[in-house]
């Protein structure tokens, strides 16, 4: 953190003139004429001190009227003083706005101040910064859920405390990385953190009984009860003992109480007892923060709901909300209510809940919406990638809840309102991420400051992410910038988001079903933790809904025995292979099976996403010839997609309309095996192409690559790939020259119609719970491609020349992509000279076809254009005739 050791070299002798947080000095309480007077005699300083000393009715109107002064501010602070002064209006509109509950807000307020600080380190108190900017800033992101980036800040101001030699603040800051640490599930290395800290906090003080606190919950999580109950206690104890001046250690008991009660869920009595003993503490003795306040009656809540006693639940409830939504109804709701706030979410789904249990289902549905609306507001403030995922992943529990219900509605009354609730919830879970990402490329077409501000920002990220992986070092200044450059992103994108709710609070379902082509449905799926959800749409709307129950753990184990670890098990056992797979057509399809005159556009979830689906035999009954078994790719076409909404952005993305580039490397850079495949290949593809670009080991440079991207309707890859699940750096294409990242497809201008990856698993990745597998080509996707090839496992040498040859052959005689890869699987099956044992779909299945089907037109067949002239010619022939017999001999 060298970075930070500079700021803090220039600036450490630097005092701040007045002290902040309700440590003013204490003048006179100003009017409006005094507002003027400053004003007028041109005195920012002492104007500014007055805004901040000026008394209002409550928390949120404070927060409004520093708001509305620093609009009202007639110029920019010069002098050191004004300076000063607007640091610690900043600071002040930041903290009066989280006693209101507004957390967001507040975090916005406090990263501003940060950056006022750094616009003036000359100026500005280190000690300041620490306590009441870093401090507050790190807890903030640790509310809000984006724990990486509450670390980035806690690790900051652990730097600056280091500097400032002071082991208090050392100790406290360590408490705050051990909360942070233990909301990511870092729970060993958050008892590191307490430990370190209790190394230096005096053991009488208030940050003891803190840091035995934050113990105490690592415990709890690591089911280490007798340890946490012995640490909350202890804590308790020392928290008690501090004066009834600190108010900030009776907050800490306040928070410590709940702690306990939560430990001892399990004896609900003592639960109770503790949850009350927070209840009783006189407000006027602590800092009464509306938030923790709240969250005691909902932690009280959901104790009466366990304990089955939803009327009591939803008293308690009540009053949570009273705080949260001052003066509304809880039954009574909408999206206009919501912001983004993790306690009010975890209100609405509670209570939710309650509603449910006592039959409300309307109630229910409703507040599950809401809940829904508040997640998605709420991981907008997000800034890390990781913590996008993690309330991705948290969700998904609280939209299966939703959806069982909107399941058992629809069962018992047979309203269709209730089939659409469930696609709108099960589309609601499903690549919301992705979905935002493809929404962003809409916006690099604008020309305006800010999006010119974040091309360049994006372009100085892609920089800094380079650097630090071609270096091979863990470089902390390179981490430091780069973790700053996603904060100004994440700023600057989410003023060109659209407004709140308008996103995805209502699926538009006909004017995505109105993009199918005729004879094609959409089957989508929601993988549950026991129960699959299907449901089936065409261009009218929904077909069908169904459930059925399911086994996670068998999907996984098909997929990883038969294909993941090579063709052996297939080879040994075929016909293990084929009841198991027959096992899992029954599940899905066999209720519905797919008709043959239909094309199918399938979006999977969950371990689904892992699942060959083609691969699939449609008959129980075994037959020894492998080329004659029943596999689903025989029944009908099938093309993929990750949910509703991404596809129609694919099927509305604009992409290069011409022109071919293939890129084969078999001679391999780096250590890394030939490719003997990739030669045979190209000379397969070559025929039924033409005019395309053909770049060979040395000429497949990363230059021609990226040049490609922006100007080729398909480019193809056949070359070595790595992903995340290869325990990569970071996911890459390798060329010739040098690795492609997938990071720097961000921001492309022009985008391929298509892009083929002939390549190993470039279809595989993590799977992200409610995300799907995170691919490469999910990465071309989410960069703006249409249309994607990818293969799910190793793709075998002697089978890929042969199938890409038959793609592209099919490609040119027709305009639809997934049936011409599905005829190219065929052709490979109903091929005589392949011998029965490379039929197994290990050989075949791994290529997938994702997006849009129409995205890309081949070269036509010279053939093509003799029957279009001959069409052409038949009316003029009928027509010269006819004139002909008119006019008579």
């Amino acid at each position: 953190m060298a970075e930070v050791g500079s700021y803090i070299a220039l600036i450490k002798n630097r005092l701040l003139l007045l002290a902040v947080a309700g440590l003013f000095i204490c003048w006179q309480d100003p009017d409006s004429t005094v507002f003027k007077k400053y004003r007028d005699s041109n005195q920012l300083t002492a104007w500014i001190y007055a805004q901040i000393q000026y008394p209002a009715a409550s928390p949120t109107a404070k927060a409004a009227q520093l708001k509305q002064a620093r609009v009202s501010a007639w110029r920019t602070p010069a002098s050191t003083d004004e300076i000063q002064a607007w640091q610690d209006l900043l600071i002040n509109q930041g903290y009066t706005l989280l006693q209101s509950g507004d957390i967001i807000s507040s975090t916005d307020a406090y990263q501003q101040a940060f950056e006022w600080g750094r616009q003036h380190t000359a100026i500005t108190d280190p000690s300041l910064v620490l306590e009441y900017i870093l401090k507050p800033l790190g807890n903030n992101y640790t509310r809000l859920g984006d724990y990486e980036q509450a670390l980035f800040i806690h690790r900051m101001a652990l730097e600056f405390a280091r500097e400032l030699e002071d082991k208090q603040a050392i100790a406290a800051t360590y408490s705050n990385l051990a909360n942070t640490a233990a909301n990511m599930g870092q729970l060993q290395q958050s008892l590191i953190y307490c430990r370190e800290g209790t190394l230096l906090a005096d053991k009488r003080s208030a940050t003891y009984g803190l840091l035995l606190s934050e113990q105490a919950d690592a415990c709890q999580q690591l089911q280490q009860y007798a340890a946490a109950k012995q640490s909350i206690q202890q804590s308790i104890a020392i928290l008690r003992q501090q004066p009834a001046t600190n108010q900030e250690a009776a907050h800490w008991l306040f928070m410590a109480y709940q702690q306990a009660g939560d430990i001892y869920l399990s004896t609900p009595n003592i639960a109770a007892q503790y949850y009350q003993q927070a209840a009783a503490m006189p407000e006027s003795k602590r800092v009464l923060r509306r938030r923790e306040q709240a969250r005691l009656f909902l932690r009280m809540g959901k104790l009466q709901l366990s304990l089955q006693q939803p009327r009591q639940a939803l008293a308690l409830l009540d009053s949570c909300a009273s705080i949260l939504l001052p003066g509304k109804n809880i039954r009574h709701l909408n999206s206009r209510d919501i912001y983004g706030e993790y306690t009010l979410l975890d209100l609405l789904f509670t209570a939710a809940t309650a509603c449910q249990s006592l039959q409300e289902s309307a109630t229910a549905l409703s507040l599950y919406r809401l809940c829904f609306a508040a997640e998605r507001e709420l991981r907008h403030q997000y800034i890390s990638s990781s913590a996008k995922e993690t309330a991705i992943s948290d969700s998904r529990y609280r939209y299966e809840t939703a959806i069982a219900l909107a399941w058992h509605c629809w069962q018992t009354t047979h309203d269709k309102q209730y089939q659409q609730a469930m696609l709108q919830f099960m589309e609601n879970s499903k690549s919301q991420l992705l979905w935002e990402e493809m929404q962003q490329q809409a916006h690099y077409t604008g020309n305006d400051s800010i999006h010119k501000r974040i091309r360049l920002l994006e372009q100085a990220q892609l920089y800094y992410r380079k650097e630090a992986l071609q270096s091979g070092r863990n470089d902390s200044l390179l981490q430091l910038r780069e973790q700053r450059v996603a904060w100004d992103l994440a700023t600057l994108r989410k003023k060109i988001r659209p407004a709140p709710g308008a996103e995805t609070d209502v699926l538009p379902t006909d004017s995505i079903l109105h993009l199918l082509a005729p004879a094609q449905l959409i089957r989508t799926f929601f993988t549950g933790s026991h129960t699959l959800y299907t449901v089936e749409l065409d261009r009218n709307g929904i077909r069908y809904v169904d459930s059925n129950t399911i086994d996670r753990d068998a999907i996984v184990r098909f997929k990883q025995l038969y294909f993941e670890a090579g063709p052996q098990a297939m080879l040994n056992n075929p016909n293990a292979y084929y009841n198991a797979a027959y096992g899992l057509y029954a599940l899905l399809f066999a209720r519905h099976p797919l008709e043959s005159h239909n094309t199918y556009l399938l979006m999977p979830d969950g371990v689904l996403s892992t699942l060959p689906m083609e691969a699939l035999v449609t008959d129980a009954a075994y037959k020894p010839a492998i080329g004659k078994w029943p596999f689903l790719v025989k029944q009908a076409t099938i093309s993929y997609a990750y949910s509703l909404r991404t596809w129609r952005l694919q099927m509305q993305a604009p992409a290069n309309r011409q022109g071919f580039s293939g890129f084969f490397v078999s001679q391999q850079q780096a250590g890394l095996s030939d490719l003997e495949g990739v030669r045979k290949e190209k000379e397969g593809m070559m025929p039924a192409i033409t005019n395309g670009n053909w770049y060979v080991n040395e000429q497949a440079s990363s230059g021609e690559f990226r040049q490609a991207l922006t100007q080729s309707a398909v480019v193809h890859i056949s070359t070595h790939a790595f992903i995340k699940k290869d325990s990569a750096d970071a996911p890459h294409i390798m060329l010739y020259d040098a690795p492609f990242y997938l990071f720097e497809l961000n921001g492309l201008q022009q985008h391929p119609a298509m892009v083929v990856l002939s390549a190993c698993k470039t279809g595989d990745g993590r799977l992200v719970t409610g995300e799907g597998i995170q691919s490469m080509a999910h990465a071309f996707m989410a960069g703006g491609t249409p249309a994607v090839v990818a293969a799910s496992w190793n793709v075998n040498d002697a089978t890929a020349p042969l199938l890409m040859q038959q793609f592209y052959t099919q490609l040119s005689k027709q305009s639809n992509a997934a049936i011409a890869l599905q005829q190219a699987k065929l052709n490979w099956l109903q091929d005589a000279g392949v011998s029965d044992i490379h039929k197994l779909p290990y050989y075949w299945a791994a290529l997938s076809f994702q997006g849009n089907t129409q995205a890309v037109v081949l070269h036509a067949s010279p053939h093509y254009w003799y029957w279009l002239l001959l069409l052409l010619l038949v009316p003029v022939g009928m027509w010269l005739l006819k004139h002909k017999k008119k006019s008579g001999p």
